[in-house]
C-alpha cells in the first residue's frame, strides 16, 4: 500500500513539473504573441479602473457616467499613450548622441577619480560598467516603449474587443457555471482579480506619475541636462519593484557626476532623488494600497527575474500583475491554498467561497 502511494506521489509530482515546465516552454517561445495581448489586458484593467474612478465624479448622473466613463477613458489613455510615443520619438532623435557619449564619459571620469586618488578604479569599476552599462539600460527601457508603440494598432484593437466583449462576461459566466455554487465561486474570483489588478495598476500609474514629475522637478532645479528624460525614465521604472527605484536614482545621478563640475551638487541632487523615492515608495504607495499588495519581496524579486528572462523589460513591467492574478487564483482552492500563503507577504490571503 505505501508502495502505490509513493508511486502516485512520485507521478502527480512528476506531471506537475513536467506541466510547469511546457507552461514556461510555451510562455518563452510565444512571447512576441502574448507580450502584446499580456499589455492589452492591462491597459483593460486601467480604462475600467479609470472609469470606476468617473462614475464617481458628483456632477455626472448615474446613468449619464455609466455611458461616458468607458468611452472617456479610453480616450484618455490612448491621447495618453500617443502623447508618450511622441515624446519617445523625439527624445530618442535629440538625445541619441547623449546616450552613446555616457558611457565613454563615465570611463574618462573613473580615470580621472584614479589620477586624483592614487587609487586603482580603472579595473573594477570598469568591469561593473561593462555589465551594467548605462546606455544599454535607457536604450533597453526606450526600446521596450518603442516596441509597445510599434504593435499600438494591434494592442488598440484587443483592448477594443475586449471592451465590447465585457458587456456579455456576466451571462458567459451564467452560461458556463449553471450551478449556483460553481457561479459564485467563479464570480468571486475573477471579481478579486479584477479589483486587486484595477487597483494596483490605477495606484501604481499614479504613483509613477508623482515620482516622474519630483525627478524632472528636481533635475530641472539642479539644471541637470535631460531632466524631462530623467522624469519619464523615473515614471517608466517605478513600475519594475525594487530594482526601477534604483537605477531611476542611479541613471541621473551618473550623468549629474559627468556634468556637475561640484560633488556638493552631485550629492545634493542624489540626496534630494532618493528621498523622493523613499517618502513615495515606502510611506505614500504603502498607505494607498494597504493590504491589497500581499506579495512576499522575495517572490516579487523572483518574479521579476523569471519573466525578465522570458519576456524581457516587458515582462519586469508584468511581473507583480501576473503575481497577483497567481496569488488570487491559488488562494481560491483548497490544493492550491498552502502555494498562496507561501506567496503571501503575511501568510494572509483571501478567503475563499
Amino acid at each position: 500500500m505505501e508502495n502505490i502511494q509513493k508511486d502516485t506521489n512520485f507521478a502527480k509530482a512528476f506531471y506537475f513539473f513536467a506541466f510547469m515546465f511546457l507552461v514556461v516552454y510555451a510562455l518563452n517561445s510565444l512571447s512576441a504573441i502574448l507580450t502584446p495581448i499580456a499589455i492589452a489586458i492591462l491597459i483593460w484593467f486601467l480604462i475600467n479602473a479609470l472609469a470606476s474612478q468617473i462614475k464617481r465624479l458628483p456632477f455626472l448622473s448615474p446613468k449619464v457616467a455609466d455611458i461616458v466613463a468607458i468611452p472617456l477613458s479610453l480616450i484618455f489613455i490612448v491621447y495618453f499613450m500617443i502623447e508618450i510615443g511622441s515624446f519617445i520619438t523625439s527624445s530618442m532623435m535629440s538625445l541619441s548622441s547623449t546616450i552613446s557619449q555616457l558611457d565613454g564619459k563615465v570611463n574618462a571620469l573613473i580615470e580621472k577619480l584614479t589620477l586624483m586618488t592614487s587609487i586603482d578604479f580603472t579595473t573594477p569599476l570598469q568591469k561593473f560598467f561593462q555589465e551594467f552599462s548605462l546606455s544599454s539600460v535607457i536604450n533597453k527601457v526606450i526600446s521596450a516603449f518603442s516596441a509597445i508603440f510599434s504593435n499600438l494598432i494591434q494592442i488598440f484593437l484587443y483592448v477594443l474587443f475586449l471592451l465590447i466583449d465585457q458587456q456579455f462576461f456576466k451571462a458567459k459566466i451564467n452560461a458556463l457555471f449553471p450551478k449556483k455554487e460553481a457561479k459564485e465561486k467563479a464570480t468571486h474570483i475573477l471579481t478579486s482579480i479584477s479589483k486587486g489588478v484595477k487597483t494596483y495598476i490605477f495606484i501604481t500609474t499614479l504613483i509613477s506619475l508623482l515620482t516622474g514629475f519630483l525627478t524632472f522637478v528636481v533635475c530641472e532645479i539642479f539644471s541637470l541636462q535631460g531632466a524631462v528624460l530623467w522624469g519619464f525614465i523615473a515614471f517608466v521604472l517605478n513600475f519594475i519593484p525594487t530594482i526601477g527605484s534604483i537605477i531611476a536614482v542611479l541613471i541621473p545621478a551618473i550623468f549629474a557626476l559627468i556634468q556637475f563640475p561640484l560633488i556638493s551638487d552631485v550629492l545634493f541632487l542624489t540626496l534630494c532623488l532618493v528621498f523622493i523615492q523613499f517618502v513615495i515608495g515606502n510611506i505614500i504607495y504603502p498607505k494607498l494600497m494597504g493590504d491589497k499588495l500581499n506579495i512576499s519581496q522575495f517572490v516579487v524579486i523572483l518574479s521579476l527575474v523569471i519573466w525578465g528572462a522570458m519576456w524581457g523589460t516587458i515582462g519586469m513591467f508584468l511581473s507583480v500583475p501576473l503575481m497577483m492574478i497567481l496569488l488570487i487564483s491559488l488562494s481560491q482552492f483548497d490544493s492550491t491554498r498552502n502555494l498562496a500563503i507561501l506567496i503571501s507577504g503575511d501568510g494572509k490571503i483571501l478567503d475563499k467561497k
